[in-house]
């Protein structure tokens, strides 16, 4: 698959959140909850672990118990509780290999990687509910497009990335300018976006595995699932 595609699906992804925080929210948990299965199935692949399989099962053990565990509770500080038994479950998943488990620590780092990028995601369901609730998912979909949207511009190097990071700043600006954030906040949600997805596009587009389906399409879902992790930290800031 190629970087135009992975940009389609991260952007479709990003326009996901931001359409469903103007409905119920289980709608977002939903969406959530299908980026995070999606990264789950096609991480290993991507990264080429030895026990790919195993791996997926317990990323999407981590989805199903960090958003669980953030309903019942309504506070993000126990799914860190659900990041530290994902590490235990790393270690258990090594444990019942019957392989031989070559690669042991590449395969225990890249299952805990993983499990870092989903529980940032639970992020998205974190911000709550309220305009000012509303205006942050948005802006964050909104620049995590825009940056996704640009990443499939032919523009080399270090200039697409440089483009990427200025253009997801700007339309940060301008929609926290719109909306009850306000554009210093926008333009800061804009700026970790689009640093974010250039980083990403950059560095999953030299694995050979990106070429596939589901390691693209967990390429795609990685930046969106980080970015809920710094929305939801600007969403404490703005709405203490």
């Amino acid at each position: 698959m190629s970087g135009a595609f992975r940009a389609v699906v991260a952007a479709t992804a990003a326009a996901g959140i931001g359409i469903t925080a103007f409905g119920d929210r289980y709608l977002l948990i939903g969406t959530v909850a299908a980026i995070g299965a999606l990264f789950s199935l096609g991480w290993p692949a991507l990264l080429g672990l030895p026990a790919p399989r195993g791996a997926s099962v317990v990323l999407l053990a981590t989805v199903a118990a960090s958003i669980g565990v953030l309903l019942l509770t309504d506070d993000l500080a126990f799914v860190a509780v659900v990041f530290a038994l994902s590490v235990v479950g790393a270690f258990v998943h090594e444990l019942v290999r019957r392989d031989g488990r070559p690669r042991l620590v590449e395969s225990v780092s890249g299952v805990v990687a993983g499990t870092a990028v989903i529980t940032s995601a639970t992020g998205w369901i974190a911000v709550g509910t309220g305009p000012t609730a509303v205006g942050l998912l948005l802006c964050g979909a909104v620049t995590l497009a825009v940056a996704a949207t640009c990443t499939a511009l032919p523009f080399p190097g270090w200039i697409g990335a440089g483009i990427t990071i200025v253009v997801a700043a700007a339309g940060g600006l301008a929609v926290g300018s719109v909306t009850d954030v306000g554009p210093v906040a926008g333009a800061l949600i804009g700026l970790s976006a689009g640093v974010v997805v250039a980083a990403a596009h950059r560095l999953f587009g030299q694995f050979p595995a990106s070429g596939r389906p589901f390691p693209a399409l967990a390429a795609a879902m990685l930046p969106v699932a980080v970015a809920g992790l710094p929305v939801y930290v600007l969403a404490r800031l703005l709405l203490a």
